[in-house]
């Protein structure tokens, strides 16, 4: 079983140490000349150590104008959809390329239960993307070091691909491609049914659930005169006089935010959501496939 799982999966394996491989390039080139910008502009010091920032805003400011755009937003912009599709991609043909090639009058009439064979299958690749997944988080946790002391990791553009999360969304992707597959019994046709509902939670979790995983605090507005207060990370310096706190707005009492020390909490949250959904997801693929006596072509 192991080798078999092994000859079905080895391109999309090669597939994702090639990406992996290309991110990881990527990084060094980046961040060789953020880093060097970062140390050069003496903001490592004593800009962040001892004022929050309020000692150096014209740097700060000069550092996100020529790094912000590429690390915050454009990187945002496309990891937001690139655990989806390594997901689905590694999930659809699962089950479905069995069903729509009729490999499965072979695979399933062997002496290996239908079950097991899904099992054994599950447990090889759920583990490679785990791998994959904390391989990634670190490459991007490293490239965004200086960035991240300056903007914390609440913020929607950096939280999505640090932590815990990055690896929860995976393996969420591949549950719902699992058992799409199983349902449509075509590859192409599962990772979209897959893919669909798994970037819409993704979205609703993000910008409706995340800001109330805990309660919201309110701090007085404490803003210098020449640095106006804002939201995101944008200002400079917090509006609540700590980098990182990630600010949701404000009301009669004052700036609403989030804590950066929350950081971890909420990754515990999300991604304990988002792996209860690829249970459910691979749960339900189980036990469908043990049901269902016989399968047509």
């Amino acid at each position: 079983m192991i080798w078999v799982s092994w000859r079905q999966h080895r391109g999309q394996a090669v597939g994702c140490l090639a990406l992996l491989a290309a991110l990881a390039v990527y990084a060094v080139i980046e961040s060789t000349s953020m880093r060097t910008a970062f140390s050069s502009d003496g903001l490592a010091g004593p800009c962040l150590a001892r004022s929050q920032g309020t000692a150096c805003e014209g740097g700060i400011s000069a550092f996100m104008n020529e790094f912000g755009s590429a690390v915050n937003i454009a990187f945002w912009s496309v990891c937001l959809i690139v655990p989806g599709l390594i997901g689905v991609l590694v999930g659809g043909p699962l089950i479905a390329r069995e069903l729509e090639y009729g490999t499965w009058r072979l695979a399933w009439s062997q002496t290996v239960p239908r079950a097991r064979w899904l099992a054994v299958k599950l447990a090889l690749v759920t583990g490679g993307l785990i791998v994959l997944g904390a391989a990634i988080t670190a490459v991007i946790t490293w490239y965004r070091a200086p960035m991240d002391r300056l903007t914390g990791h609440l913020q929607h553009n950096i939280f999505d691909y640090e932590g815990l999360v990055p690896t929860a969304y995976i393996l969420c992707a591949f549950g719902f491609a699992v058992l799409a597959g199983l349902l449509v019994r075509r590859s192409i046709p599962a990772m979209i049914a897959a893919f669909i509902p798994w970037l819409a939670i993704r979205l609703v979790v993000e910008f409706v659930f995340r800001p109330h995983f805990m309660t919201p605090l309110t701090a007085r507005v404490n803003c210098p005169p020449s640095a106006p207060c804002s939201t995101g990370i944008s200002s400079v310096p917090q509006a609540t006089g700590h980098i990182g706190d990630w600010v949701l707005g404000m009301n009669r009492s004052g700036w609403v935010y989030q804590p950066a020390g929350r950081f971890w909490p909420f990754q515990f949250i999300e991604a304990g959501i988002f792996v209860a959904l690829t249970a459910a997801a691979l749960g339900s693929a189980i036990w469908l496939l043990r049901r269902r006596p016989a399968w047509t072509a």
